[in-house]
């Protein structure tokens, strides 16, 4: 008889979480811009690189500041980091995170830019609530999202939230069932959910261990509705 052989189990995709900050101003206050040139007055492909491009200053300065402040906090030695910075991109690597900068056209008013901070992987389960950490990250980062690995329904998820009546009180949904939110004041948190991902974000001023530990208590209020949420 011919064995037959199988293919090893394939683990299902996982959901990706990230945590994220932005700072919004005028291109025209970029470090690259010059008087000859010119403010977008749309959103091609020619006018992001032109923002990446006279922004590439602005995210060196904030990559390098950084740099500086997780050096300092975490005694990281040179060998630790990986670094580079160009085209309005900037990545930092190091062996509890790593975290990514840049300069993007803002979507919504093409005259504007923004700064973007995103943590982008957590390599240690202690790194979410050290408090170097925090510090660190409190005033670059005030989202945590995750990205879903395959599309969710999103009116299924509002049935069994609707149906426990204090998460009920507390959301506000579009008539298509397309996305809804919850404010959860207890939690000081707000929560968006469509389709592709769920943020978090604190109803008050940024903390980020606040925001941490405040969605990690919400993971379990949602638990009923399987949106299988794990921060790492």
């Amino acid at each position: 008889m011919v064995a037959i052989k199988t293919s090893p189990p394939v683990n299902p995709p996982k959901n990706q979480s990230r945590l994220v900050g932005s700072m919004l101003g005028r291109i025209r206050k970029l470090g690259g811009y010059q008087k000859h040139h010119h403010v977008p007055d749309g959103h091609t492909d020619a006018a992001q690189n032109f923002v990446r491009k006279v922004g590439q200053v602005d995210v060196k300065e904030a990559a390098d500041s950084l740099f500086t402040n997780i050096r300092n906090l975490f005694g990281y030695k040179r060998r630790d980091f990986d670094y580079t910075c160009e085209d309005g991109f900037a990545w930092i690597k190091t062996p509890d995170f790593d975290l990514q900068i840049r300069v993007d056209q803002c979507p919504h008013d093409p005259k504007n830019y923004l700064l973007i901070t995103e943590i982008i992987a957590l390599h240690t389960e202690s790194i979410a609530t050290d408090h170097r950490f925090h510090n660190c990250f409190t005033q670059h980062c005030e989202q945590l999202i995750f990205e879903f690995a395959s599309p969710i329904q999103v009116q299924d998820k509002i049935d069994i939230l609707e149906d426990i009546p204090e998460l009920a009180k507390a959301m506000t949904y579009e008539p298509d069932g397309s996305a809804f939110e919850l404010k959860l004041p207890k939690l000081d948190l707000r929560i968006q959910i469509d389709e592709s991902t769920i943020t978090f974000s604190l109803l008050t001023l940024r903390d980020l261990g606040k925001l941490i530990d405040h969605s990690q208590k919400a993971f379990d209020i949602l638990a009923c509705a399987e949106f299988g949420l794990r921060l790492r």
